[in-house]
């Protein structure tokens, strides 16, 4: 029979140190990176801490090997954690308080926040997001388009 394997004490050490080391040098950027969604300091820190809190021994492990990027790779994790801030509407942020509505997307009709969030901040592709909406992937892809077209034209 097989062993499950388990983290010793030294082990576990390690993966906090880790953990740690990782928040040191990426902390910042992320923290910024997410309150340029939520554009709310203590929602922005409450989905840093909830990203790191989350963080598994595998994927730190991940995280350190050769050749990884790890900020993309952090920040794609924040993706995922912001996910539900770019949900449907009503959708509430982690505090449970409603979702600070970003700039951009305030700009797009429900359909184009769905295609927009769905590609930009949960990391879908066409074909998958076309596939769970039941549309051909030409008409996803011109939402997307007319999406970022609304974007482009925003005064600053």
């Amino acid at each position: 029979m097989k062993q499950e394997l388990t983290l010793t004490d030294t082990a576990a050490q390690n993966i906090m140190q880790a953990k740690e080391s990782l928040y040191d040098r990426y902390g910042g950027m992320l923290l910024g990176y997410i309150y340029n969604i939520v554009k709310n300091n203590a929602v922005a820190e409450q989905y840093l801490v909830e990203l790191f809190a989350k963080l598994k021994p595998a994927e730190i492990t991940e995280l350190y090997k050769p050749g990884c990027n790890t900020f993309c790779k952090l920040q794609l994790m924040a993706r995922k954690t912001l996910s539900e801030f770019f949900g449907k509407r009503g959708a509430t942020t982690a505090d449970g308080s409603k979702p600070v509505v970003n700039v951009f997307t305030s700009l797009m009709n429900a359909e184009q926040q769905q295609i927009f969030c769905g590609i930009y901040y949960q990391g879908k592709t066409t074909a998958v997001l076309a596939a769970e909406l039941g549309k051909p992937e030409a008409k996803v892809r011109q939402i997307l388009k007319e999406s970022f077209n609304l974007i482009r034209r925003k005064p600053l």
